[in-house]
This record gives structure tokens, sequence and C-alpha cells, in this order.
């Protein structure tokens, strides 16, 4: 008998979202677990009158779990500092090589580390996210 290929990870929804008075907001749609990367699909929209657009990845962003381990960020080609403009969305992947650990039951998403929230250029936002527990 022939063993059955592994299944493809597969993205599981989540429901977690964060903002800043700056106006950001951050929703986190799925997260998918895999063996050599976590991904991670949200939706980012910036609506303000202080700026015209801001950088969600200006400063190290990672994914925080268990005893303050850290995923770091896969920088998108596309778009390095995940810059937002103002009156707009954008949907998409943020894959962070690395594994979970099974019974990882949180994340934090933390965008530009060290930075405060009322930074009109790169501005620090953390989003916890739920998780249910792995197959």
């Amino acid at each position: 008998m022939t063993p059955a290929p592994a299944a493809a990870p597969a993205a599981v929804p989540v429901r977690a979202q964060a903002n800043i008075p700056l106006g950001v907001t951050i929703v986190a749609k799925s997260l998918e677990r895999g063996e050599d990367a976590v991904v991670v699909t949200v939706i980012a929209s910036f609506d303000s009158r202080a700026t015209n657009s801001v950088m969600l990845a200006n400063e190290p962003t990672f994914l925080r779990y268990g005893e303050d381990q850290r995923l770091a960020l896969r920088q998108p080609s596309e778009n390095r500092d995940l810059r937002i403009r103002n009156g707009e969305s954008m949907e998409g992947q943020l894959v962070f090589p690395g594994f979970l650990p099974p019974e990882t039951r949180e994340v934090t998403l933390d965008f530009n580390e060290g930075q405060d929230a009322s930074d009109i250029s790169a501005p620090g936002l953390s989003l916890r996210i739920p998780l249910p527990a792995a197959p």
C-alpha cells in the first residue's frame, strides 16, 4: 500500500481586527500554518486627514507567538514597506518564513516594532489573532 501524499496546508478563517486613531484598520481574514511558512491574509485600509500615506512595514514587522518567539515578515517585492495611500484599501497575503508549533492558540501581528501609533509616517500597530486548534 502506498502512503497518501501529505495534504497541502489549508488556510483557516480567523476573525481579528485592530485600528489606530491615525486611520489605519487591519483585518485578518485567514491564516495558513505551513511546514516552512505562515501565511496571513489581511485587508489594510487607511483614511486620514493627517497624511497622504503610511508604511506598515518600514520598521521590523513580525508574527509573535509563545514566549516572545517571532517570525519576520518576508517583504513583498512589489511593496516592501507595505505603503498604503489615504482613501485606499489593499488585500494580500503576508508571508512569515518558519512554522508555528501545533499548540499555538494565538499570534500577534506587529507592524513597525517600536513605533508609536500616532507616527504619521510608519505607525506602530498590533493585531491579536486567536487561532483554532491545529489538526
